[in-house]
């Protein structure tokens, strides 16, 4: 699966991908808003082997794609889930060198587009960390409106976190 927008190229994920992925998902910075990481070599190969297992799954409900510059190596992870109830979770990490330049805007709202239109999912969920505001403007910025505060949502290296829960309903 390839999606590109006015900048990015959104892609399914390979083995090789390895190295760029380990660099922004062994980033301490990354950690401190999402609730996985550090990643150890471990736990980034195990990512990569899941994104490419999950490929060949059909129908398909995982959607973990590399977000790239045309013709480079990732820069960042943006993915869309999809459950039982037929209803989207999406996320996004951006590696840290690569902040406040858009590209989580972009891609969110390329892979959020992509669950309305062309999965016809009802309803698209996204969380975040009250204390992580750049994504609370991301979500906002791609037409997900603000459901409320989810209390002790995660259970993150020993201590349970809030989320922010954003959601777009299709009409």
């Amino acid at each position: 699966m390839e999606m590109h927008t006015d900048r990015l190229v959104l892609r399914d994920y390979t083995v090789d991908d390895f190295a760029a992925v380990h660099a922004f998902a062994s980033d301490p910075r990354i950690a401190t808003f999402v609730d996985w990481g550090p990643n150890t070599e471990h736990d980034t190969r195990h990512f990569l082997d899941t994104c490419v297992t999950s490929q060949t799954v059909l129908p398909r409900t995982e959607f973990s794609l590399a977000v790239t510059l045309p013709g480079e190596t990732p820069l960042g992870s943006v993915g869309l889930t999809v459950d039982e109830q037929h209803h989207g979770h999406l996320g996004y990490v951006i590696g840290a060198e690569h902040w406040g330049k858009g590209y989580a805007t972009e891609a969110a709202a390329c892979l959020l587009s992509y669950g309305q239109e062309a999965l016809m999912l009802e309803r698209i969920e996204a969380t975040c960390r009250p204390a992580n505001l750049a994504s609370a403007k991301v979500l906002e910025k791609i037409g997900m409106t603000l459901e409320g505060l989810r209390p002790n949502d995660k259970f993150v290296r020993g201590t349970w976190s809030d989320s922010l829960v954003f959601v777009v309903i299709r009409n």
